[in-house]
């Protein structure tokens, strides 16, 4: 009968193992520790077995859903090892069922329909594997933990790097474009081959300041914010688009802009929005930035909204539930930088003020969740007041995150943290660890400073965790391939730009 079979209680199979008498030949007892546990022989795997029979006295059915749990010490690891702690095996035959497998190091065992069913232990990843006749599946898994950061390429540029923007053409591959400083070769995008960035394609830009990439269906596109006129005196942006036939970007449209420091893209009820920070036009930093909205039956981009800045370098967009934000890093109001940079809420087709935060000469605004709360960083890049005294130090200033409070509808400040000259904050997350990195750029005697990577320790913030020698740090990128994860930074100070490797355990 069944009844036997539904009330299986949890079992000590070691016990069932071991003779209660004396030990059994190729076993002893061992503690480390103050822990006791038995150390087993290979040299006679059988002599450990017992008939499943012994366990299921009064069934006849071996359980189909059932769990082992197997506490292990391996006090010295050879260099290689491949065998099973434990196997379940048919009656008179050498076949096995189920199997729990140990391996450490060297390559991971065969998983063909012979070895369906079984289970592999990976000690150098610390994960467990089920196969399923054809690959190994992950049934358990450590969670990888960033360990330490190391130099793992040197990336020459054309010149000087205003910031730089890492995407996935699909089917295409992983590229990063570098806003350039100067016009000839121009700003470059590079190709992700055999593990390392190289050049792809120069574009003529005008002192480049940054680029956005975006799709709007299956278009393709590439936005570059450009700080001067181009030699005829005109001063304009460019929107690239990839061509499929070339595989390189091409123009695509022009459009007028005053000193642009950056680009954002978004989409709100299914239309494409492109709005651009102009930073100042001539002497006067108190100007309009503007928002295009998408226009599908002329396939341009067209004046939708202007928003009033004030020598303003960044926006970002963001959402949270069904509404959507656009914050704006107001910089320098042509007296101050101790000002006021905005949020705005998209309210019935346009964006309308939600809340004024004091920035000190604001650069960039990043937007991050960590479970379901929501924080957004600022950069504070320098303390400037042209009717106050000068402090004893304009740039080694508090850069601060704030984080919503749903009942107060509002950010409210979170944590300061101390950084120099700060030009950009990037999130970023590993296994289940989630990190910040500061681009701290200047500290008022050299460029040549440690930008930060701070660690989230829950109730205490955002804690230090490794400081990285940079010269002029501007921008950071994070970025995952099949490979790992990378950073990949932008100097501002020199034509070199660095990808760093993030080295976990």
């Amino acid at each position: 009968g069944w009844d036997g079979c539904l009330y299986l209680r949890p079992l000590d199979i070691l016990s069932e193992v071991v003779p209660t008498t004396r030990l059994a030949h190729g076993m002893r007892v061992f503690q480390v520790e103050g822990v006791r546990g038995f150390q087993l022989a290979t040299s006679r795997p059988r002599a450990l077995g017992f008939p499943a029979s012994r366990l299921f006295i009064h069934c006849d059915r071996f359980p189909e859903e059932f769990s082992i749990i197997v506490t292990l010490r391996v006090l010295s690891v050879p260099a290689k090892r491949n065998e099973y702690v434990f196997t379940l095996m048919a009656e008179e035959s050498s076949s096995v069922l189920v199997g729990l497998r140990y391996v450490t190091l060297g390559s991971r065992p065969p998983c063909t329909k012979q070895e369906k069913a079984q289970f592999w232990f990976n000690a150098s990843r610390r994960g467990l594997y089920l196969c399923n006749g054809s690959t190994w599946i992950s049934m358990l898994e450590a969670k990888q933990r960033l360990d330490y950061v190391e130099e793992y390429q040197n990336l020459e540029t054309n010149s000087e790097t205003m910031g730089v923007e890492v995407f996935t053409i699909p089917k295409v591959g992983l590229f990063a474009a570098t806003a350039n400083r100067y016009t000839l070769p121009g700003s470059a995008i590079y190709k992700w081959i055999d593990g390392k960035f190289v050049p792809y394609q120069n574009i003529p830009t005008y002192q480049a300041q940054s680029w956005k990439y975006f799709t709007i269906g299956k278009k393709i596109f590439l936005a570059v914010a450009n700080f001067e006129q181009n030699e005829r005196g005109q001063e304009f942006s460019v929107i690239y688009k990839w061509s499929r036939r070339k595989e390189k970007f091409i123009t695509y449209q022009r459009i007028t802009t005053h000193s642009a420091r950056d680009w954002e893209a978004f989409v709100i009820e299914g239309e494409t929005f492109l709005a651009v920070v102009n930073h100042r036009e001539g002497n006067n930093h108190n100007i309009d930035s503007v928002i295009y909205r998408w226009n599908p039956r002329t396939g341009l981009f067209e004046t939708n909204q202007t928003i009033p800045t004030s020598g303003a370098y960044d926006w970002e967009f963001f959402t949270i539930g069904p509404y959507s934000f656009l914050a704006v890093a107001n910089t320098f109001n042509g007296t101050s930088t101790k000002i006021y940079s905005h949020i705005y809420i998209w309210l019935s087709g346009s964006f309308q003020l939600f809340q004024s935060i004091l920035t000190f000469g604001a650069a960039d605004w990043e937007v991050f969740h960590i479970g379901d709360r929501v924080f957004l960083a600022v950069a504070n890049s320098h303390s400037y007041d042209s009717r106050m005294p000068a402090p004893s130090n304009f740039y080694a200033i508090n850069s601060s995150i704030y984080e919503l409070n749903i009942t107060a509808q509002m950010f409210v400040k979170f944590q300061d943290l101390l950084t120099y000259s700060a030009l950009d904050w990037e999130f970023f997350s590993v296994g289940d660890d989630s990190f910040l990195v500061v681009a701290n750029s200047f500290d008022g005697f050299t460029f040549s400073i440690n930008s930060i990577i701070y660690r989230w320790q829950g109730y205490e913030g955002f804690v230090a965790a490794h400081h990285l020698p940079t010269v002029g740090c501007r921008d950071w990128e994070a970025f995952h391939t099949a490979e790992g994860s990378y950073l990949l930074y932008s100097s501002a100070k020199e034509p070199l730009s660095k990808v760093l490797k993030l080295k976990t355990t």
